[in-house]
Formats: C-alpha cells, sequence, structure tokens
C-alpha cells in the first residue's frame, strides 16, 4: 500500500488540507518536520480513519478527531487515495456527528472507488461491507496495519515491552493463529464426544445383555450375572443361548408337525361328509327340475318348423330391400345432375362477365406508368428521409460551426506564436540543479566535519587539562608513596613479632622457676622477670599496620592515575592536528547560502519554462484538434450539400416532407389499382376452377346412373327367379312370410335355451349318481367337534413355536448388536488412542507445558528476534542481541522478551535499557515484524512505512546507524515517512512535509532541501 493523496476536511487542527505524496517520487524516505501540539500525528490518524475508521492509537476514539473549530454543520471527511500493487483506490470516509439543531446524530458515510478505464467505479458505499473489502484487499485489520504501516507515539515500544499476554493478543491478530487454539478446542471436544460415545455404548451394551432372554434355564440365567463390561466372557458364553434357543425350537417344531398330521386327518374325513350331504341334496333337486323341463319337447319341436320357413324366405327379402336402395339411389342422382347443369350454366355466365371486366381495366394502365416510374426512381429517397432531413437541417448549422472554428484557429494560432516567442527556444536545465544539490550536499558535509573538528577540539583541550590534572595527581601520589616508605623504614621492628604472643609467654613463665631449663632455648633460667613492653610493642604495630594501609591504598592510587593517564595519552594521539586547526566553518554557509540562491533561481526559472512548455504543448493540441474539427465539419457539410442537390434533382422537390407526401398518394394510387387488377384475375381462375370440378362432378354422376340402371335390371330377374325357387306366386306371399322374421331371434334363442339347460341337468344328475354310490352317511355334528379339538391342540402349540421363535429373533438381534457394539468400542478404543494422547499434549500437558497456539506463537516471535537481530546488530556495534526468555509455566508463558548484552556477556530485562537502545530495539524488532508478516501473508504488499518520534533520544552515531537502516528500506523501493524534532535529520533528509500551524489550524508542505 502506497499513499497518492489525502485530503482532510475539519479533521482534527486540518480544516480544509490535501497532501499530495507524489512529490515523494524518487526520494522515498522524507522526513514531517513539525512543532509539537501542530498535527503530525493526525496524519497517521487520518489514514487510519480513512481505511478502517479508527485512529493510529487505540486511546483516541473517533469523537476526539473532529476538529473543534470546525462548522457545527459541516462534516469531518477524509478523502484518502493510495496505490495498492497495480491498482489505485479511493476511500472516503464520513464521520458521524450532531449536526447544530439537530438532536439525533448523522450517520456516518463511506464510499470506496477503484480506479478504472481513466475514471473512478464506485465498488462500495456501505461502512460494513466497505469495512470487509478494505480489509479484503489490504490483507490486514486495524490493529496489524498499526504494526506493519504506522508506528505512531506510545506503540512504537509497546510490542517490546509488553507482557507475554500482550505479546499474545497481537502475534494472534498478526498470524492468525486463533485457529490452532480453535483446533486444540475442536479436538477437546471431539475426544469429550467421543468419550461420552464410547460410554454409551457401554451403556447400550449393558442394555442389550440385561435383555436377552435365558428361556428359564439355569445355566443360561448364572450367565447373565457376568458384568457386561467383560466383553471377552460376554462373547465367549454368547453361543449357550443360541445352542440353547435352537434345542426348544426344534422340540416346539416336531409337536407342531405331529399335530398339524392329526388335524388334516380329522378335516378330511368332516368335508367328505359334508360333501355327500351335499350331493344328495342336490341330486334330488336336479331330478325334479328335469323332469319339469321334459314336459315343453312338442313346443319347442312347433318352433322349430317354423324356424326353418324363414331360413327358406330371408335372401329373396334382402334381394328386395337391395332393389328397393337402388330405387332411392336412382332418384337421388337423377336431382343431382339436374342441379349441376344450373351451376354449370351460372359459373359461365360469371366468367365471361369477370373477362370483359379485366379487359377494361388493363386498358386504364397507362395512365399510371409515369406515377410508377417515379415511384421507383424514387423509392430510395423515400426509404431515407429522415437522413436528408437531417442533411438540410444540419448544413446551415455546420457552415455556422465552420465559421466560428476558423476564427478559434487564427487566435490560437496568434496565442501560440507569442508564448513560442517567450520561450525562445529554452529547455529546462534540471543538471544545474542535481550539480548545486550535489555542491551544497558537500558544502554541508564539509561544514558538519568542520562542527565536528570544533568538537574535537573542545574533547582534545579537555583531555589536555585532564593529562595536566592527572600528571599532577600522579606526583602527588608518589611523594605520598615515598613518604610513607620513609616512615615505614624507621619503625623499629625488633621483636614486633612478638606482640601477640603476650598470653603464651606470661603462660610459660607462671610454670617455670628458677634453675629450670628453658623450653625454648635450652639454657638455665636464673632469673625469672619481665624482658618485653608489651604497650609499647602494640603500639609499633599499629603503626606500621597503619603505615601498611596506606602504602596499600597510595599504591592503587597510583596505579589509577597512571592507568587513566595512559588511556587520556591513547585517546590524545588518535586526535589529528590538521582536523584541530581546521575548524573555520563560517565561510562554507556563506558559499551554502549562495549555493541555495543560485538553485532556487535555476529552479524558479525551470519551472516557468516547464510552465511555458507545457502551456505551449497544450496550444498546440488546441491547434490541431480545432484544424481536425474543422476539416471534420467542412467534410461533412461537402457531404450534406451532395446529398441536398441528389434530392432535388430527383425528386424535384425542395422540402422533404411535401416529397413524403406526394411519394405515398401515388404508392396509394398504384396498390388500389394492382389490388383491383389481382381480385380480377384471382376470381376468373377461381371460377373457371370451379366450372371444371362441377362438369366432372357431372360426368361422374351420369356414370352412376347408368350403372343403377343396369342394376335394378339385374335385381328384378334374381327376385323371380328366388320366387319360383320358393313356390310364391306373388309378392303378397312373400310380404306375409317376411312379416314373420322379426320373430326369428326368439325363436332361436328358446330352442337353444331348451337344449342348454337339459344337457346340464342330464350331466349333472350323472355326475352326483356317481358321487354318492357306495358311501355310508356320519353324523357331521360329531366330526366338527372333533376337528375343532384338533384345531385347538394345533394353535396352543404354534403360539409357543411363535413365541418362541420372537425370542430367538429378539436374542439373536439383541447378540448382533452386542457384537457390534463390542466390536466398535474396541476399535474406537484402539483407534482413539492416540487422539487422547494428542490432545493432551496439545492441551499443554507436555514437558515443556505449552499448548499448540503458544507453541506456534514462540515460534514466529523467534523468528521475528532473528530478523530484528539483524540490524540491531549493525546498530549497535554487535553489542545487543534480543533473545526469548525462556521459563516452564502454564498459560501464555515464553513471549517475553530479554536483551543479551555482549559485554557482560549475559541476558537482562529489556527495560534495563536506555531510551536510545530502546528506540533502536523497538525499531529493529517492528521491520523484523514487518518483515516477517510479509513472508507469510503473501497477499500483504508493505510499500511504505511511518515512524513517529524516537530519534530525539539517540547520540549522533546511534542516530546515524538508525537512518542508515531506514534508509535501506528505502533502497529497497519502500516509502519511509519519519516524524521527529531532532534537527540533523534535516540534514541528511533531502525532502521534508512541513507542518505549519496557524492559531487553531495546520497546513502542510513538501520542501525540498
Amino acid at each position: 500500500m502506497r499513499p497518492l493523496t489525502l485530503k482532510l476536511n475539519n479533521f482534527g487542527p486540518f480544516l480544509n488540507e490535501t497532501i499530495d505524496f507524489d512529490h515523494v517520487k524518487d526520494d522515498q524516505l522524507f522526513l514531517i518536520s513539525v512543532k509539537t501540539g501542530s498535527g503530525k500525528t493526525m496524519i497517521f490518524d487520518a489514514i487510519v480513519y480513512a481505511l478502517f475508521g479508527e485512529a493510529s492509537t487505540k486511546d483516541r476514539k473517533e469523537s476526539d478527531l473532529r476538529s473543534h473549530f470546525a462548522d457545527s454543520k459541516s462534516p469531518m471527511v477524509v478523502e484518502f487515495e493510495f496505490k495498492l500493487r497495480d491498482d489505485v483506490y479511493k476511500i472516503v470516509r464520513q464521520g458521524a456527528f450532531i449536526k447544530e439543531g439537530n438532536k439525533n446524530k448523522t450517520l456516518g458515510q463511506l464510499t470506496v472507488y477503484q480506479f478504472d478505464n481513466d475514471d473512478y467505479d464506485l465498488k462500495e458505499s456501505k461502512i460494513n461491507t466497505g469495512n470487509q473489502f478494505i480489509k479484503s484487499q489490504l490483507g490486514v485489520n486495524a490493529e496489524q496495519f498499526r504494526q506493519l504501516f504506522i508506528l505512531p507515539q506510545g506503540e512504537f515500544k509497546r510490542f517490546l515491552l509488553s507482557k507475554s499476554s500482550e505479546k499474545q493478543e497481537i502475534l494472534r491478530t498478526l498470524f492468525n493463529s486463533q485457529r490452532f487454539e480453535d483446533i486444540q478446542r475442536n479436538l477437546m471436544d471431539d475426544v469429550k464426544e467421543v468419550r461420552e460415545k464410547i460410554e454409551k455404548r457401554f451403556s447400550i451394551l449393558e442394555n442389550n445383555w440385561q435383555d436377552i432372554d435365558a428361556f428359564n434355564d439355569e445355566v443360561l440365567t448364572e450367565f447373565k450375572l457376568i458384568n457386561a463390561r467383560q466383553t471377552n466372557r460376554v462373547v465367549e458364553v454368547l453361543p449357550k443361548f443360541i445352542e440353547k434357543a435352537k434345542n426348544i425350537q426344534e422340540q416346539l417344531k416336531r409337536r407342531k408337525h405331529q399335530q398339524q398330521d392329526e388335524v388334516k386327518k380329522s378335516e378330511t374325513i368332516l368335508d367328505d361328509n359334508i360333501n355327500l350331504e351335499h350331493a344328495l341334496s342336490k341330486l334330488k333337486e336336479q331330478q325334479e327340475k328335469y323332469d319339469a323341463l321334459v314336459l315343453k319337447e312338442n313346443d319347442i319341436q312347433s318352433k322349430l318348423k317354423l324356424l326353418n320357413e324363414i331360413y327358406e324366405v330371408r335372401p329373396l327379402a334382402n334381394l328386395l330391400d337391395t332393389q328397393e336402395t337402388l330405387k332411392i339411389k336412382k332418384t337421388k342422382i337423377t336431382q343431382d345432375i339436374s342441379n349441376k347443369d344450373q351451376l354449370i350454366r351460372g359459373l359461365v355466365s360469371k366468367i365471361q362477365k369477370d373477362e370483359d371486366m379485366l379487359m377494361i381495366h388493363k386498358k386504364s394502365s397507362q395512365t399510371l406508368e409515369k406515377t410508377r416510374e417515379f415511384k421507383e426512381r424514387c423509392k430510395l429517397f423515400y426509404d431515407n428521409a429522415n437522413k436528408y432531413k437531417k442533411a438540410y437541417q444540419e448544413y446551415d448549422a455546420l457552415k455556422i460551426s465552420y465559421n466560428e472554428l476558423n476564427e478559434n484557429f487564427v487566435l490560437q494560432q496568434q496565442q501560440f506564436d507569442t508564448m513560442n516567442a517567450q520561450l525562445n527556444y529554452r529547455n529546462p536545465d534540471y543538471e544545474i540543479i542535481e550539480i548545486l544539490n550535489s555542491e551544497i550536499f558537500e558544502l554541508k558535509n564539509k561544514v558538519k566535519d568542520l562542527k565536528h573538528n570544533e568538537l574535537k577540539k573542545l574533547e582534545y583541550q579537555s583531555l589536555q587539562n585532564r593529562k595536566k590534572q592527572k600528571v599532577e595527581d600522579l606526583k602527588a601520589v608518589e611523594q605520598h608513596l615515598k613518604n610513607l616508605e620513609n616512615e615505614y623504614r624507621s619503625i623499629d621492628k625488633t621483636n614486633i613479632d612478638l606482640n601477640n604472643k603476650k598470653d603464651i609467654i606470661t603462660k610459660i613463665q607462671s610454670a617455670l622457676q628458677s634453675g629450670d631449663t628453658c623450653p625454648v632455648c635450652g639454657n638455665e633460667i636464673h632469673k625469672i622477670e619481665q624482658h618485653l613492653d608489651f604497650d609499647e610493642l602494640t603500639e609499633r604495630s599499629q603503626n606500621l599496620s597503619e603505615i601498611e594501609r596506606c602504602i596499600n591504598e597510595a599504591s592503587g592510587n597510583k596505579i589509577k592515575c597512571e592507568s587513566e593517564l595512559k588511556y587520556v595519552n591513547e585517546q590524545l594521539a588518535e586526535f589529528s592536528q590538521d582536523d584541530l586547526t581546521d575548524t573555520n566553518y563560517e565561510a562554507y554557509d556563506v558559499l551554502i547560502e549562495t549555493k541555495k540562491q543560485q538553485k532556487k533561481k535555476a529552479t524558479i526559472e525551470n519551472e516557468e519554462i516547464s510552465r511555458l512548455k507545457e502551456q505551449l504543448q497544450q496550444n498546440e493540441q488546441k491547434l490541431h484538434a480545432l484544424e481536425l474539427e474543422s476539416k471534420t465539419v467542412f467534410q461533412n457539410m461537402k457531404a450534406y450539400e451532395v446529398m441536398i442537390n441528389d434530392f432535388e434533382n430527383t425528386t424535384k422537390h425542395k422540402n422533404v416532407d411535401e416529397f413524403i407526401k406526394a411519394y405515398e398518394l401515388d404508392v396509394v394510387k398504384i396498390q388500389q389499382f394492382d389490388d383491383k387488377l389481382e381480385k380480377l384475375g384471382q376470381g376468373i381462375q377461381q371460377a373457371q376452377n370451379e366450372l371444371s370440378i362441377e362438369e366432372n362432378s357431372k360426368k361422374y354422376l351420369e356414370a352412376s346412373c347408368t350403372e343403377i340402371k343396369e342394376e335394378l335390371e339385374n335385381m328384378s330377374v334374381k327376385i323371380n327367379t328366388e320366387m319360383g325357387r320358393i313356390g310364391f306366386e306373388h309378392f303378397d306371399q312373400v310380404k306375409e312370410t317376411i312379416a314373420k322374421l322379426n320373430e326369428k331371434n326368439k325363436l332361436e334363442d328358446d330352442i337353444e335355451t331348451y337344449n342348454k339347460e337339459k344337457q346340464s341337468f342330464e350331466l349333472l344328475i350323472a355326475q352326483l349318481t356317481a358321487e354318492t354310490n357306495d358311501r355310508e352317511l356320519k353324523d357331521s355334528e360329531k366330526l366338527k367337534e372333533d376337528y375343532e379339538r384338533q384345531q385347538q391342540c394345533l394353535e396352543t402349540i404354534t403360539t409357543e413355536l411363535s413365541q418362541h421363535e420372537f425370542k430367538i429373533e429378539f436374542n439373536q438381534k439383541k447378540i448382533n448388536e452386542i457384537k457390534t457394539t463390542i466390536e466398535q468400542l474396541e476399535f474406537e478404543l484402539k483407534e482413539q488412542q492416540e487422539v487422547f494422547q494428542l490432545a493432551e499434549i496439545l492441551s499443554g500437558k507436555n514437558e515443556r507445558k505449552l499448548t499448540l497456539e503458544n507453541y506456534v506463537l514462540i515460534y514466529y516471535l523467534e523468528r521475528i528476534l532473528a530478523q530484528a537481530n539483524q540490524r540491531l546488530a549493525l546498530m549497535t556495534g554487535e553489542r545487543y542481541q534480543l533473545t526469548r526468555r525462556e521459563q516452564i509455566s502454564q498459560g501464555y508463558s515464553g513471549l517475553e522478551i530479554d536483551v543479551f548484552d555482549s559485554h557482560s556477556n549475559q541476558a537482562r530485562h529489556i527495560t534495563s535499557l536506555s531510551g536510545g537502545e530502546t528506540f533502536q530495539a523497538s525499531l529493529a524488532l517492528a521491520l523484523g515484524l514487518s518483515e516477517i508478516v510479509q513472508q507469510e501473508a503473501g497477499g500483504i504488499a508493505l510499500d511504505s512505512m511511518f515512524v513517529d518520534e524516537g530519534f530525539g533520544t539517540l547520540d549522533q552515531e546511534t542516530l546515524e546507524t538508525a537512518l542508515d537502516t531506514l534508509l535501506s528500506l528505502k533502497s529497497s523501493g519502500r516509502m519511509v515517512g519519519i516524524i521527529s524534532h531532532v534537527s540533523e535529520l534535516k540534514q541528511r533528509i533531502p525532502l521534508i512535509l512541513e507542518v505549519e500551524t496557524e492559531q487553531y489550524q495546520s497546513t502542510t508542505q513538501f520542501k525540498k532541501q
């Protein structure tokens, strides 16, 4: 993310301010130079607010960002344009506020645009969706943005000095380590669920084990006392239950088969006796019906004779019906032929009349030939009438526009000549600016060196004075040491070693008498008396001890003076006498000012030339555009003029509307003539077609009539022949016999019914007689009672067997469930054992007492420290290294940071660093954090970084090292902005964003050194 422009309205001290970051360009490192309280941090607040709706530090709320001097009716608005990879975005965010006169708060607004096709396209217009869109594009949230892009006051070293729990929150946000805690929690939930599932399976196993039926068997009942959790034992005894159930089932099945045989035997005897009763009763009934039917035999014979007569007369009746049908058909055809003759005469008359009218209409067509020719010639103009209307309308307007363009061209040409004369073939001389910048930079370095020489001269003089003092101190110490040695030598040291033997001597003297042998020297003791003055020995001993102490102290002071004098001499030897004499920098300051004036003059001249060149180029472009437009207008005029002449010459009209009216009138006339001509032709054709159809129809009817006459003649011959064959002499006999044809069906039905009933009775009587011969009838009631008794026994046995089979099925189901449950338990216990162990390890039950998330955070922190130490070593001359404090405890431990001091070869607390050292460590850590996050999240584009304060705590050498570090970021293409009051930074950083305050508001301006 690289800022392009930042517009602030009523934001902090900025009432209406625009910061254009395009001034940065190649000078990737720039300084934000401000006075305290002028609002430099609000620049950072504006960037963070535009992106996330928050300030750059957590302790400021949105309401704190609005200017106290803003118009009460005007909102606080921040417009931020930035480049992200190859895309450019613009964000406009308006803060919520209470407008004057209103009680309710005016809600905030957010619009997000993306630059595409030379314009900004709206992407989001709602705050929630807009915030999500911005986060998705940047790849970071507000907290990550603060740590990676902006290092504001108060938060610069917060990460360095924070506790483990605080670092955990920051690192969790940056590296999304929350997912590892979610993994741990999900795993624990899974383990808990698995354990509950296993316990539930044991419960199911116990219930199924208790539900198994023991079939009132003592052995099986004793087996059921086994604990269901003894799965191996349960599996071992399950076959016993299956075996016992099968034995009982076989016994019941044998009893059932035996009883089924008895029931079947009783049922057969009963059914045979009942069937015999029914057969005897039915035989008697059928014999009575057969006797009644035989009495109708004479009547049936009379009906049969009548039916034969009817069969003889039927062919003759059919011939008479056919003859009558042909007569009716002949009459109808004769009438149709008469109708056709009348219709044909009418059609011939109509055709003749229409042909006469067609001839007359064709003769009148000669008068429309000119009209038809005009229509064909002008059809193209009629179809494009709007085009020719437009030509008439725009021709005059184009003529006026053409004259105006020529006038503008002349004026623009005059302005071009004037500016060309002002430019006078000059070009911007940027090389002189670069030369002057180089000379100013070299002169500033020279002044810096001379000032540094002046400081060295003062330091040299201070060392000379210190050397003189140390020489005097050394001489005094040596004289004092000499005096002490003389005094030490002057003290009598005789018997001084006996000073502490007083008690021993007194004890020996008390034990000896005169004449005894001395235990020390071995001579005879002549007299016991006091030989030594122990008080005087004590005084001399004390004086010697005091002088020895003073000699040791004086010797130490001498060594210290000699060491310090040697150190001072070594430092003096490092100074160059040439540098100490070369300290005059005032002349260079004057020269620098002269060069700056020259640079300013050259810059103004270059800007003027660039302005003139740009205006000249714009003027030239306008001239070219006017010339092209004039040519285009002229060409359009000519095109319209050709169109108008063509229209008028062809149509002989000068008005398009009048031409359209005349053309349409002619088209109507031609169409009416053509329609009538077509209608007459179609009418004649249709009549001719109908005439042809009717003539063909008449011929067909005449042929049909001839055929029918021939058929009637043949039919008369056949009827006479058939009457002769039957014996009829006249038609009355035929009609009388035909009248009885309606009784034919009834006679046939009566005869057929009689024959079928007679045959059926004879067959059934014969069958029943065969069934009942030689058979004895028994008492059916007794046989039925015996059958029911046998059936009741069978039902009892069947019920017992069904109940037992249900128990077998139930037991088998439970046994299968028990086996399945045991197999599942064994598999799950074996499968989940490693999961249980893993869950305990990830929850912190391990040697280091670390959860999974804390382990991951330590991994990231160590990578950050390794990256940070590369820069910290350079900034501190290989003295300091950041290390992670290792300790074993529960929770988020192991994230504290200590500093290892190579001078003392041991680690110490991070708060023991000085202010400048803390700044160095914080800067190195922030840069290391930024680089690791970028490595981990490839979607984050870290093209800029801003640093607020911290440089004032650094000495000259450390400041140079910190700047070198930031310059290394510049060389990698990053934009680096620094806010600081340190004057040395203005000399090192050529581009400065100055923030000036005027009473209650502030303004900004980019300046180059």
